[in-house]
């Protein structure tokens, strides 16, 4: 079933981006958001009984036509109060009588009424938002205009307030980052002290040899020379010569 506002003084506003565009003029326009109610929101067969009401609307004697829950209206009201009376479609004797206040006048920024809906309509109220929470919504929306009408319907249930999640898990991939630099730092550092230790070692070796070397004989030119019986001679030579130094 289609519906539609047969009002001039009434539009609809179907995107994010709408709304953000009523929200920038400075008219003295009301936003009116007709929002599912406390009792609605706990109770899911009382929820979806009200996806599927249709209200008629009526604004100071003007005619709105016809609207559902989750629908976004941007209306030009009076100076001083204003009289909202909300009806079932299908029962002309349901209905309420709603009044918010307004600034009609050039200069004034639009503001947001919220209308809680319910199937009971002695629980219909509403609730106008106050000007920092309209600023809120209308800085969410100008940040990012995703998300649907929906995403409007919860900025306003939310007073403007919002979750973004992108930048969680931007967060947390930053977060993870160093523990992998010092992973990194522990390898790196692992590097130098085995090294450092092998130095030592090849330094300590080399000291050793030297130091034989110094109390022993002169070394063969040639250290190609395989192994033979002559190198048996040689050390048992040097054993001798030592032993004859160590006499005299």
């Amino acid at each position: 079933m289609s519906i539609e506002l047969l009002a001039v003084d009434a539009q609809k506003l179907s995107t994010p981006a709408a709304v953000l565009d009523a929200l920038q003029q400075t008219r003295g326009d009301v936003v009116l958001a007709l929002i599912d109610g406390p009792a609605d929101q706990s109770n899911r067969l009382k929820n979806l009984q009200g996806l599927l009401s249709i209200y008629s609307l009526e604004l100071n004697g003007v005619d709105l036509g016809q609207a559902r829950r989750n629908d976004v209206l941007q209306v030009r009201p009076r100076l001083g109060l204003n009289k909202l009376i909300i009806r079932d479609a299908f029962k002309n004797s349901e209905e309420r009588v709603l009044n918010f206040p307004a600034m009609r006048s050039a200069g004034v920024s639009t503001s947001i009424v919220e209308i809680q809906t319910s199937r009971q309509f002695s629980w219909i109220q509403a609730l106008p938002l106050a000007r920092h929470d309209v600023q809120a919504i209308h800085d969410a929306l100008d940040r990012s205009q995703q998300g649907g009408i929906g995403r409007v319907i919860d900025l306003i249930r939310s007073r403007g307030k919002e979750v973004i999640l992108s930048r969680g898990k931007s967060k947390n991939w930053i977060s993870r980052r160093p523990n992998n630099d010092e992973d990194r730092d522990e390898s790196n550092s692992d590097t130098p002290t085995s090294t450092s230790v092998s130095s030592r070692s090849l330094e300590t070796a080399v000291k050793n040899s030297s130091t034989s070397s110094n109390t022993g004989p002169e070394p063969a030119s040639d250290p190609a020379i395989e192994a033979s019986p002559k190198e048996t001679e040689k050390k048992s030579s040097v054993n001798i010569s030592a032993d004859r130094r160590s006499y005299y």
